[in-house]
């Protein structure tokens, strides 16, 4: 029989598991609600036994997730996906108080503060977090580059292939969480104090060639794909889904904007490539 392709959506509460469950609806996945998990060797039978279900994703409450990883991995039949979803901890605590729902460690009575909730759950979530084979970040992601970033995972014409994204992100704003590898660029010549250049961004012509005829871009780049070359063949060996690249200047405009475009490029001859620019795309 054909193994049954099941996505667990667990992470932070507030991080984006019921925008995340839209997105897999659209993509014609079967989607359940925090089902529970006592009942999940059932479920899976029914899975083994059943012509009705191919493509199923789970949103799974973070205190239940290794439970629910561990009774799936079990099932021969099933081929397991975890997706943890992530979230600063500000971001967190803004967006509960804008909505005004309760937190369910809250409701549960298992905490007795939203401060407090969150704190719980960020303890909770290291061990969960590591278990996963995809992280997402979802701090500064718009829900539209959330689905993007999802339907790139997993359009069915996609599945089984190597990605690599490439983020580019200001350093003053912040690292992104789920970056696998980091490239720092802000030792090369910026266009922010060229007067007609800054109010551009890597993506305009005029910036990426200012950025691209620097000494100090090209020696970079000649040795950054050499030891890429290496790295990502070496993580597609090891059988790994995914490597995300996070590519740092100052403030996510100029120098990372145009780097992240000419790695995307270059790289998507190769590999399934995804493309995010973090703080100039706002």
């Amino acid at each position: 029989m054909d193994r049954i392709e099941v996505i667990v959506v667990t992470g932070m509460s507030g991080a984006g598991k019921t925008q995340a469950m839209a997105i897999f609806e659209n993509m014609e996945y079967r989607c359940i609600d925090n089902y529970p998990v006592a009942l999940l060797k059932e479920f899976g039978e029914l899975l083994r036994t059943s012509t009705k279900y191919s493509k199923v994703a789970m949103a799974v409450a973070l205190e239940d997730a290794i439970l629910a990883v561990r009774v799936l991995a079990n099932m021969d039949w099933i081929d397991l996906t975890v997706i943890f979803l992530d979230c600063d901890d500000e971001l967190l605590l803004s967006r509960y108080k804008q909505t005004r729902r309760s937190h369910p460690l809250m409701i549960s009575n298992k905490a007795s503060s939203l401060s407090e909730a969150i704190d719980v759950e960020r303890e909770m979530s290291e061990p969960v977090s590591k278990l996963a084979n995809i992280v997402i970040d979802t701090s500064l992601l718009k829900t539209t580059k959330l689905q993007d970033l999802l339907e790139t995972y997993f359009h069915k014409e996609n599945q089984e292939v190597f990605r690599v994204s490439f983020v580019s992100f200001g350093y003053k704003h912040g690292v992104p969480k789920d970056a696998d590898l980091l490239l720092d660029v802000r030792f090369l010549p910026n266009p922010f104090y060229i007067e007609e250049l800054r109010p551009l961004t890597g993506n305009d012509k005029a910036v990426y060639d200012y950025v691209m005829q620097q000494k100090e871009t090209q020696e970079f780049i000649e040795k950054t794909i050499a030891y890429y070359d290496y790295l990502l063949k070496k993580y597609e060996e090891e059988g790994k889904m995914q490597i995300i690249v996070g590519i740092g200047c100052t403030g996510g405009q100029h120098r990372s904007v145009t780097l992240t475009n000419f790695f995307a490029d270059y790289y998507s001859q190769y590999y399934q490539v995804y493309k995010w620019h973090r703080d100039a795309d706002h």
